[in-house]
């Protein structure tokens, strides 16, 4: 499974539908308790779900991990796990899938420029305050040093979205490769 790590408007949501369209992963569809934002659909983009049902959720031992990112809970429910999937994560979540599941995952770090995460949410119509707290937030959260492994760092600034799924896809093909041998 491709783990996909990156600060608010890295491009790893866009990455992440590239590598579905043109090389057949799956979608690990994680559980949020943030409201829908235009245009998402419930079971496709995210699992909405209301603060107790992800709290019994919890209870029931349902998820590989959660946390909490800017006062939203959202989890990797164990359900939603596939083989040849993709998750994205903040570092906590990748750090606990690391520990749980070890060489089964390939973790990418997706780095972007703050001024061009800026452009990006305002682009996206974000709120300029939210933004800004985003950007603040993300300061302490997106960082290399927060992630116990890293198997690939992108940077998505000037390649086009294509370039960059064909590099990901053939470094974990390549990965896997090594994996197995090792085995």
């Amino acid at each position: 499974m491709i783990v996909c790590v990156g600060a608010s408007a890295s491009g790893k949501t866009q990455l992440a539908k590239t590598l579905y369209q043109k090389y057949g992963y799956q979608k690990c569809v994680t559980t949020t308790t943030r409201e829908k934002r235009d245009g998402e659909i419930d079971g496709i983009d995210y699992h909405f779900v209301s603060k107790q049902t992800f709290l019994n959720l919890q209870k029931e031992n349902a998820f590989f991990e959660a946390s909490q990112y800017h006062n939203h809970l959202y989890g990797i429910q164990k359900k939603d796990v596939h083989k040849n999937g993709i998750v994205i994560v903040e570092p906590d979540g990748a750090n606990t899938l690391i520990k749980q599941l070890a060489n089964d995952i390939f973790v990418v770090y997706v780095k972007t420029s703050e001024a061009l995460r800026i452009e990006r949410m305002t682009k996206r119509n974000d709120d300029p305050l939210i933004i800004e707290q985003r950007i603040k937030n993300d300061q302490n959260i997106f960082n290399e040093s927060n992630l116990n492994r890293i198997d690939l760092t992108i940077t998505n600034e000037s390649k086009t979205l294509e370039e960059l799924a064909r590099f990901v896809n053939h470094s974990y093909q390549r990965y896997i490769k090594n994996q197995e041998k090792e085995k």
